[in-house]
């Protein structure tokens, strides 16, 4: 079963940040690729703001998230691949939560100090921020969901 939910989380997280940077491809190429682009940017739009500004751009168009999602889904998909190597598709083990802490609190701070005017964010902050939170967030997510649906697992062959 632990093979199966971290193929599960590869291939969701590469689909999902894959399309991200096939939107811009998609609306250059034009005719019916450029109503896929059209769905992709509707489809982002419910996770993102997609500000020109905060966004990198692919032959001229717009990818379909900003740059610091952008940079959290390339490093979530990063340490997805990554995750068998260092911790082992096996492992039930999270690590501390101060590192998922840390992570947060660095992107909630960059959020805030720029709302509030106190610091401007810039571009590489929330790649920055982005970044750490989307390397960080798999190696709560696999071993979490490995030890959730080993307990139903577990709980649905108890009763058989």
């Amino acid at each position: 079963m632990n093979k199966k939910i971290y193929f599960s989380f590869l291939i969701v997280s590469f689909v999902w940040t894959a399309f991200i940077f096939l939107v811009p491809v998609f609306d250059k190429i034009g005719g019916f690729f450029a109503e896929i682009a059209d769905f992709g940017y509707i489809f982002y739009s419910k996770t993102c703001h997609q500000i020109d500004e905060r966004s990198f751009f692919i032959f001229g168009n717009k990818v379909a998230v900003c740059s610091r999602c952008s940079s959290s889904y390339v490093a979530f998909l990063f340490s997805v691949i990554l995750y068998p190597f260092i911790r082992g598709i096996d492992s039930r083990k999270m690590p501390s939560l101060f590192l998922l802490f840390t992570a947060l609190f660095l992107l909630a701070a960059d959020v805030f100090l720029d709302i509030s005017g106190i610091i401007s964010n810039t571009f590489v902050s929330r790649m920055i921020t982005g970044g750490f939170i989307g390397f960080v967030l798999p190696f709560y997510l696999i071993p979490g969901s490995v030890n959730f649906f080993g307990e139903i697992y577990v709980k649905i062959h108890e009763h058989k």
